[in-house]
């Protein structure tokens, strides 16, 4: 069904489109009974105004918004299903830009499996609220079909660590290749043969290449094992996988976990199968994120600057609205650092 326009309104209440116009915009010289005749035919019509196009007219609605997917409904979440720790980082980063530009700052949850919903979601959005710009999470960053529609609606965005098509938006990366081979050449210089490795989501595209940056580094040694195991990104995955390792014939010396909630699960079964860490397992985390710091023994983890690749985009996107620039698809690598703490122990001899 077609959505009532302010002149389907007019002809309903019998006025002009302006007197529509001047009750939308709450004008004080409306008669009353003008604002009573446009507000029934507004309520019998089931009318809803445009309020992202009311901002429009007064130019920048200095507002970002923050796009995040999660695999469970936002109403679903609670003290055991969480949304991802990471996302405190980034929403602290593009915080700290709005509120030093005097934007403002929207985070919104979207099903990026379903792109018939997420399509009727920004058409509903959209109709609210009018965005400077946008900050793509993973697996959204890499969705083709909400990119696709950013683009036709030439909507600003930058994309979080995304691992496909590189050349739209604005891309904040970091070498996950090269850090994965950096941790298994590290490991291997330790003295670990057998190694575990726990994937992500396959929704998420750029833990992959530290699989094969791992699997790289292993080539060049022989005698090396590598076991895989399916995560999540969560605490909950990195325990069941763990124990998937521990449990196998010839179970790993080090677990490398694609994330740092995986490997604080690992960690914890651990300690529960009786395992010494790291005299008896060693564990690698990647992400540099707050519970990789709070764990006994600390996390040995690939840091990489969340919250300042945050204000990074963030300070894009509004320089852009305030400087009114067209915005160019670019690709900036951002460096990342190995904290080598003590979860990882030296077995060479």
């Amino acid at each position: 069904m077609t959505r009532p326009t302010i002149i389907d309104i007019a002809k309903h209440a019998g006025v002009s489109f302006k007197t529509v116009s001047r009750v939308l915009n709450k004008h004080p010289k409306v008669g009353e009974d003008y604002r009573r005749k446009v507000e029934q035919a507004m309520e019998e019509l089931n009318f809803r105004p445009n309020r992202a196009a009311q901002q429009l007219r007064g130019g920048r609605s200095s507002m970002l918004g923050l796009l995040v997917s999660d695999s469970a409904a936002i109403h679903k979440l609670d003290e055991g299903n969480r949304l991802p720790s990471y996302l405190a980082d980034i929403i602290t980063g593009m915080l700290q830009s709005c509120q030093q530009a005097g934007f403002h700052l929207v985070t919104e949850n979207i099903d990026s499996s379903d792109a018939e919903a997420g399509r009727a979601w920004l058409d509903d959005c959209f109709d609210a609220v009018s965005f400077d710009g946008l900050l793509l999470m993973p697996p959204l960053c890499d969705c083709d079909w909400l990119l696709d529609e950013l683009d036709a609606r030439q909507v600003r965005y930058a994309r979080m660590n995304p691992g496909t098509q590189l050349d739209r938006g604005l891309c904040l990366v970091i070498d996950n290749y090269a850090a994965g081979r950096e941790i298994g050449a590290y490991l291997l210089a330790q003295g670990h043969r057998r190694l575990g490795y726990i994937t992500g989501p396959a929704s998420h595209f750029a833990h992959t290449p530290r699989l094969d940056g791992l699997r790289d580094a292993m080539a060049n040694v022989p005698d090396t094992q590598l076991q895989i195991e399916q995560g999540a990104f969560t605490f909950d995955s990195g325990l069941k996988a763990g124990a998937a390792m521990m449990d196998s014939a010839i179970p790993p010396t080090a677990i490398f976990a694609a994330n740092d909630e995986m490997a604080a699960g690992v960690l914890a079964m651990a300690f529960e199968r009786g395992l010494q860490v790291p005299a008896q397992l060693s564990i690698f985390g990647f992400g540099g994120l707050l519970i990789s710091q709070s764990t006994w023994p600390r996390i040995s983890t690939v840091s990489q600057p969340t919250i300042a690749m945050a204000r990074m985009a963030a300070d894009a996107l509004i320089a852009a609205t305030l400087e009114g620039k067209e915005w160019e698809a670019r690709c900036v690598q951002i460096d990342y650092e190995l904290k080598l703490r003590q979860s990882v122990a030296d077995i060479s001899g």
